[in-house]
């Protein structure tokens, strides 16, 4: 009776942890390792986190500078281009929050969501091409051999989407680009990519290929994944419905999956405290 309590408890305890990391939507917080502490830094910090999380109701992209000289700040938030307003604030409201308690006395920082991804320093990064550091979320369920020549298909296909994206950059989701083609009846392929509005066409077009490169050599034989740049982003999935989307929380996506940022696998990292806890409960 008493070990059959304690597996109640630990299933109880492991869903709970499973279902905050699929709520949060959090897949990646990367701080600078180099820190100062700076009242007035930090006070325009507290400033520029509180105005992103505010105008996140309004749009779906906003940067801002604030401070002088050696307290200045930088920040912006980027919503995919498909969320509506009020999950692009929800998301955003989350990552300034969890962000700051993160990165306390910081001076350079990113966080990424499945919906949204917020990032502030003391340098100008708004033109700049970047591509890491970035975060991967895949499933880990192969594709079948029945989708035939998938990966020159995926290739092609994201190459023609990287192609139109680059055009779109005066539209009113800049950079922003969705396409879902079916394939001998089997599935479709949903491939997405977007760029932050501060980038120049050509820099869009090179990060995005350099995105789905990275993302060629870790999931191209996977069912559906998903790369974060500071940049860029750049996804596919394959589905049975065109009403499918990437960015929708792990519950909603059939099979396991991982989450990897800066080489760090955080699907494994829950089930390796889940295993120190179920240890701990049967007593061993």
């Amino acid at each position: 009776m008493e070990t059959t309590k304690k597996l109640s408890a630990f299933f109880c305890l492991f869903f709970t942890i499973n279902q905050a990391i699929s709520e949060s939507e959090h897949m990646e917080t990367f701080c600078r390792k180099s820190s100062r502490n700076n009242t007035t830094y930090n006070t325009n910090l507290k400033t520029l986190l509180s105005t992103l999380s505010n105008q996140s109701s309004f749009a779906n992209y906003y940067n801002l500078t604030t401070g002088l000289a050696s307290d200045t700040v930088h920040g912006m938030f980027l919503c995919i281009g498909d969320v509506n307003r009020t999950t692009c604030n929800a998301c955003v409201k989350d990552a300034t929050i969890e962000i700051a308690k993160n990165c306390t006395n910081h001076r350079e920082a990113i966080i990424y969501y499945f919906s949204c991804m917020v990032r502030y320093s003391d340098k100008f990064f708004f033109s700049t091409l970047e591509t890491k550091p970035n975060a991967f979320w895949s499933s880990t369920d192969p594709i079948p051999k029945s989708f035939g020549k998938f990966g020159q298909r995926l290739s092609d296909k994201m190459g023609e989407v990287i192609v139109r994206s680059s055009l779109l950059s005066s539209s009113f989701t800049p950079y922003y680009f969705q396409d879902t083609t079916k394939f001998d009846d089997q599935y479709n392929l949903q491939s997405v990519v977007q760029c932050s509005p501060h980038l120049d066409p050509g820099n869009c077009t090179t990060c995005l290929k350099l995105a789905f490169q990275e993302l060629t050599h870790c999931c191209c034989d996977q069912l559906w994944a998903v790369i974060f740049t500071p940049k860029c982003l750049v996804s596919f999935d394959t589905s049975n419905s065109t009403s499918m989307s990437i960015y929708i929380p792990v519950p909603k996506h059939s099979g396991s999956f991982s989450i990897r940022g800066n080489n760090k696998i955080l699907g494994r990292m829950v089930l390796a405290v889940a295993a120190s806890v179920f240890a701990v409960l049967l007593g061993l």
